[in-house]
């Protein structure tokens, strides 16, 4: 095509020729020929330079951790009919977690296992406006007593795979098979069909649940719009999850003799976002949430939940940030009701954020943050997450959710032989002790204290980018558990929580 064009200009600048020859009184056009004729030729060099660049990524890219460089995608050029080419993405992860004393209840019981997952991703191009993906994921976890905590359905920290009492049966899945059609009908919307991932914001409501190694999907459809830079994008999600594959804080499938139980939840949300040099980020959310899971006889029913709340992210000021998030609930959750329109049920989140403009020596940054959320002696009392990713944002050893608690944090990063060190603290309660707690891990103890002091936890994390494809990093969590959780669990004794992992992208 190239070779064409250069071609069309050199006959092009011929007959400017021969015409200059036949009307030498016509100087002035003949100039403004040659002017267009050099303007073609340093297009034509500038594109034979320029080197050719891959689509973008449909939704961004997946943060897989919070510091992770984006891996380039290999590129295949493929012959199929009304194919262009596919890009072709993938990535392996191996990861060994030690717990000490984990099992409440039951004194010292340490917990060593090693998890891996991998995925190899395919994205094709059908045509300027269509586009189709396909990612396939592996994920297993072998290594000592890995039941207690790390793979059952129940308590599913790594994979909520099926229980067993030896190891966790490895797995396959699709997590990505997506039709991706833009600018439908010249409005301006994009349409993404299948399945596919989704996150928003700071993912304490909705995200990817990057730390397990089975990820959150979403199957349905998905609605982008940017109405431009002074309006902002919305976006509309109506998806449909599977209750038993997705380890949520608070499982909504209730334990149904009968089997009389429909296995999915069917999700619906607007989030619409907006970025000014004058105000910062604003976002703001509504989703329902509708689980059909009626009673049939058991002391659980039906759910229909929505949560509605907004964030709110500063620019910087001299290397300073700010953030809050807020959000309430309300509906009728397992067959109970509360029609106080979020009033009484709610959550909130304040954070700064500081690193020097000017560079120093070792140093990064410091945070902190507070966390608030309520809770009570009724389901209906807690505010209930919906499918976040918070791993490391309550304390890596994932006691602890955006639910019935009192959180506070604070911590600084450093420079460390070409790596970043990451230390913090924290400090949890719970907001009323008549409502328990429910841990990240999927791990929840009910009511049963009159201090409601959860604990204290240091954590240490340290990463390196070993070379733009692969990260290797480690963790350690030290926690103090306080009076409230000793009398809630019978475990008054510290506990350890250790990892270590590399992962390689492409």
């Amino acid at each position: 095509m190239r070779l064409v064009g250069a071609l069309a200009i050199l006959a092009f600048g011929a007959g400017s020729a021969a015409f200059g020859q036949d009307a030498t009184d016509k100087d002035p056009q003949i100039q403004d020929l040659q002017r267009q004729i050099d303007a073609l030729r340093a297009q034509l060099d500038s594109m034979q330079a320029k080197p050719a660049t891959s689509a973008p990524a449909l939704d961004g890219t997946v943060r897989e951790s919070p510091t992770e460089p984006a891996a380039e995608p290999r590129r295949i050029n493929i012959s199929a009919p009304g194919t262009e080419g596919i890009d072709f993405t993938g990535g392996l992860v191996i990861r060994a977690d030690y717990w000490g004393n984990y099992n409440s209840g039951t004194g010292s019981n340490d917990i060593l296992s090693v998890g891996q997952e991998a995925w190899l991703g395919a994205r094709a191009k059908l045509s300027e406006k269509a586009s189709v993906g396909l990612t396939l994921h592996y994920a297993d976890v072998w290594g000592g007593q890995t039941f207690n905590g790390l793979d059952t359905q129940a308590n599913g920290r790594l994979t909520g795979g099926t229980p067993t009492t030896t190891t966790n049966p490895p797995t396959v899945s699709v997590t990505e098979a997506w039709l991706n059609m833009t600018d439908i009908n010249g409005y301006g919307i994009d349409l993404t069909a299948g399945r596919q991932k989704i996150q928003f914001g700071a993912e304490r409501i909705i995200g990817d649940d990057e730390w397990r190694l089975n990820r959150t999907v979403f199957d349905g459809f998905r609605l982008d719009q940017v109405l431009g830079s002074d309006l902002g994008k919305w976006t509309f999600i109506a998806t449909r999850i599977a209750d038993g594959d997705n380890g949520n804080p608070l499982e909504l499938q209730p334990a149904d003799p009968t089997g009389n139980v429909v296995d999915n939840t069917d999700l619906f949300g607007l989030y619409y976002t907006i970025k000014r040099n004058e105000i910062g980020t604003v976002d703001a959310y509504v989703f329902q949430l509708e689980d059909m899971n009626y009673n049939n006889g058991t002391a659980n029913g039906r759910t229909r939940w929505t949560t509605y709340g907004g964030r709110w992210l500063s620019n910087s000021f001299g290397g300073a940030t700010f953030e809050a998030e807020g959000a309430t609930q309300f509906g009728e959750f397992n067959g109970v009701d509360t029609h106080n329109y979020g009033f009484g049920t709610y959550a909130l989140h304040f954070g700064a954020n500081w690193s020097p403009e000017d560079k120093v020596e070792y140093f990064r940054g410091v945070h902190a943050a507070y966390d608030y959320a309520t809770g009570g002696s009724t389901i209906t009392d807690n505010f209930v997450q919906l499918y976040p990713s918070l791993h490391g944002t309550f304390g890596i050893t994932d006691f602890f959710s955006w639910t019935d608690i009192s959180h506070f944090m604070v911590g600084a990063d450093f420079d460390v032989l070409d790596g970043v060190v990451a230390l913090s603290y924290h400090w949890s309660h719970m907001a009323s002790h008549f409502g328990g707690f429910v841990g990240y891990n999927a791990a929840g103890v009910a009511a049963g204290s009159t201090d409601k002091d959860l604990g204290q936890e240091f954590d240490a994390v340290y990463s390196v980018d070993c070379t733009k494809t692969i990260k290797a990093g480690m963790g350690l969590g030290y926690f103090f558990p306080g009076t409230g959780y000793a009398q809630m669990t019978g475990v008054a004794n510290d506990m350890v929580y250790a990892y270590a992992g590399i992962r390689v992208t492409f």
